[in-house]
């Protein structure tokens, strides 16, 4: 019987050299790492949807209430760019619902921020990163962005 692997090859091998980075600079924290320190650290911890407050004794749950308005698999040029998170509650599912698709992200409250940063990171998608984008936020872009 096939069991799903706790980790896919392909993190793995990015796990892999990641540490050979870090051995060779000295630099433990990845980049990843030092985005999210960055955002816990100037942001106010408030679910941007809901209002509700994010307690930051709860390390893990702050740091997942951090999502990125472009998700950092599908979109890894802008993966750690410092205007692409909004902060949505991890516990209260505000962060899931907006990663479950982008319909539902749509109908948040929080999209028409998300759109703003969208429209700001769009010029420098690549132009694979610019085709994964849906209709539904294509006619979102700025015209005058849309055909750079």
């Amino acid at each position: 019987m096939y069991t799903i692997p706790k980790k896919s090859a392909k993190k793995i091998k990015a796990e892999k050299e990641q540490q050979v980075i870090a051995k060779e600079t000295g630099n433990t924290e990845t980049e990843l790492q030092k985005w999210y320190a960055e955002i816990m650290a100037k942001e106010t911890p408030r679910c941007w949807e809901t209002g509700e407050w994010i307690d930051t004794k709860d390390t893990f749950g702050w740091h997942g209430s951090i999502a990125h308005v472009l998700g950092k698999e599908l979109f890894p040029s802008v993966k750690t760019h410092p205007l692409n998170y909004i902060i949505l509650k991890m516990w209260g599912g505000t962060h899931g619902q907006y990663d479950a698709s982008w319909e539902k992200a749509a109908k948040m409250k929080v999209w028409p921020h998300a759109v703003k940063i969208i429209n700001l990171l769009y010029p420098i998608l690549t132009k694979e990163e610019k085709s994964k984008l849906p209709d539904i936020v294509i006619q979102e872009i700025k015209p005058e962005l849309y055909n750079q």
